[in-house]
């Protein structure tokens, strides 16, 4: 069945880096909207008389949501993208058009062992989503292990949300991975390399630990195949690429 499409109007612009920007929609009249934390929307523009779709993860939870009726998506600018030249110039009070939320990327009702989530880019935004639910999970005497990669320090997005987050609760471990910085510039909680080179140190259980894995393609193949080879099975497994449009 067809999502019902719903006008939403551009009330915030955030930048995240200099590659992503948060952005910020509130629905325009009343609306039955409800999203689960790791789903995603599509949201419906015309840029130069043509129209055009794309998909974004909600940043923002269920929570926020419910106590400001806002919702909140992180973007990557592509160069020469379509979406990246529209979003970059609009005005807030611009209106458009959103459908959803779509997205099995979301979180069991319980979990047997430890919860890995693992995200590249934009692709921790949906993490980001799931905090509220993250810590009455951790605070249930689960451990909770994030891991962020980027090629930069500055590429991490949301870090002070995470670090709050796993500063909160000892349960919680958040490492950031670095593949470009120099190891003798790295922080406390960054590890050189990239985020699947983490996993043989993380003493993993494939019988009850559950993984998501959300971001660049490459790392989510690489990580899955890792995981395989640990003896995870496919249902301990849920991964969601992010795939560039481009045009």
């Amino acid at each position: 069945m067809a999502r019902a499409q719903l006008t939403v109007i551009l009330t915030g612009k955030t930048s995240l880096s200099d590659q992503t920007m948060e952005l910020e929609f509130q629905f325009v009249g009343d609306t039955t909207f409800q999203h689960k934390a790791g789903q995603f929307v599509q949201l419906l523009f015309e840029h130069e008389a043509k129209e055009y779709k794309r998909s974004y993860s909600i940043a923002s939870s269920p929570e926020f949501f419910q106590d400001t009726e806002k919702l909140q998506i992180a973007i990557s600018f592509v160069t020469d993208g379509v979406a990246s030249a529209f979003f970059q110039s609009a005005a807030l009070g611009t209106l458009m058009m959103l459908s959803g939320p779509f997205g099995v990327l979301t979180l069991p009702e319980t979990i047997g062992g430890q919860l890995i989530l693992i995200g590249t880019g934009t692709g921790i935004a949906p993490y980001r989503a799931m905090i509220p639910k993250l810590l009455t999970i951790a605070d249930s005497d689960r451990n909770i292990i994030i891991l962020m990669g980027g090629r930069h320090r500055s590429d991490i997005i949301y870090k002070n949300d995470f670090q709050e987050l796993a500063s909160s609760n000892p349960n919680i471990n958040y490492r950031i991975c670095l593949s470009r910085e120099s190891p003798e510039n790295l922080q406390k909680g960054e590890y050189s390399g990239y985020v699947q080179h983490q996993l043989n140190d993380l003493n993993l259980n494939p019988d009850k630990d559950i993984t998501y894995l959300c971001g660049n393609p490459s790392m989510v193949d690489d990580a899955a195949a890792q995981l395989k080879d640990m003896l995870f099975e496919s249902k301990k497994i849920k991964r969601e690429k992010y795939v560039y449009s481009g045009h």
